[in-house]
């Protein structure tokens, strides 16, 4: 019951933003076609809502996606979790202003959340759980907000923990490599029946992370720390929300091919998988850092694009 209820929830919120667009286009004012009417007032309670999606079609265990990839292939998903951080409104002076977590002991934790689109039914039962979120909840001085920032994935200062003592959500062994490494800030798991190999992973995280061996935390940042930063102005928190499309994010990638093992991108500079993936996170795959002349594609904006009030 609990997945139907977020699939519909899914979808009622693509048909709104089918019916935002249709307002920011017969109510445009030369502001890339979207109105400003007003400024959302919000808090001191904030949430931002989630979405995953393939394309236009909500992302969900035991689906089966055509079309997909630079070579059209065919998938379906085996995983689909990541970690945002540092969330930040931007208010009507152009500041950005933290979102203070709820810490629920679950889903949040200190500054960072998971968000879980896997219901761990299917193949998504390989290392999956029933459980599912789909939004970060917190709180921001009341005031006028029009914008949105996230990091996405895990601060230096948490990303090297011990899942057996680190508290959820950081205590999934299926989301960590090792203390060296730290947390895989994007879990997305694909089965590929047409490829060469029948699986490709996409798991986004830090590397050139120096210590003595795999059960070592590094003492100094990692040379690649492989976080994307997403900012979106306008956003409305009120009536937006954020899309994960994994579509947009594999546009360039061609799933038919694997090299070298394993299937995927591992975040490796040199692995040649990760080449047309990186720039749909915004990312430099060579520095591991944000590239202001991609534009990442993985996240887009949904819903009433009006800033109404």
């Amino acid at each position: 019951m609990k997945r139907q209820m977020v699939l519909l929830g899914v979808v009622f919120a693509l048909l709104m933003f089918g019916l935002g667009v249709a307002a920011a286009q017969d109510h445009g004012d030369g502001h890339g076609g979207m109105m400003m009417t007003g400024l959302p007032t919000v808090g001191p309670d904030v949430t931002i809502r989630f979405a995953a999606s393939v394309g236009t079609t909500p992302a969900a265990c035991g689906m089966i996606y055509e079309g997909q990839g630079a070579e059209g292939s065919t998938l379906s998903l085996n995983d689909y979790r990541f970690y945002v951080s540092n969330v930040r409104l931007i208010n009507a002076a152009g500041e950005e202003v933290a979102v203070e977590l709820k810490q629920d002991g679950l889903w949040q934790y200190a500054n960072v959340a998971l968000l879980d689109f896997e219901d761990g039914t299917g193949l998504c039962g390989e290392a999956g759980n029933a459980d599912l979120n789909d939004k970060v909840v917190g709180t921001v001085p009341q005031g006028d907000y029009t914008g949105l920032v996230f990091d996405l994935g895990v601060p230096f200062e948490l990303n090297h923990l011990d899942t057996t003592t680190a508290p959820a959500p950081l205590n999934l062994p299926a989301m960590w490599w090792n203390w060296q490494v730290g947390y895989k800030f994007v879990r997305i798991d694909l089965q590929t029946p047409n490829s060469e190999t029948p699986a490709w992973f996409i798991h986004l995280g830090s590397t050139g992370c120096a210590s003595a061996d795999g059960n070592t935390p590094p003492s100094e940042p990692c040379s690649n720390p492989n976080m994307g930063t997403v900012r979106f102005d306008p956003f409305n928190p009120v009536q937006n929300f954020v899309v994960a499309d994994l579509s947009a994010l594999l546009a360039h990638v061609n799933l038919n091919q694997n090299a070298p093992m394993p299937p995927g991108c591992m975040s490796g500079p040199e692995d040649p998988d990760c080449a047309g993936l990186f720039p749909g996170f915004g990312l430099d795959l060579q520095t591991g850092v944000v590239d202001s002349s991609l534009a990442q594609t993985f996240f887009r904006v949904e819903g009433q694009t009006a800033l109404a009030h």
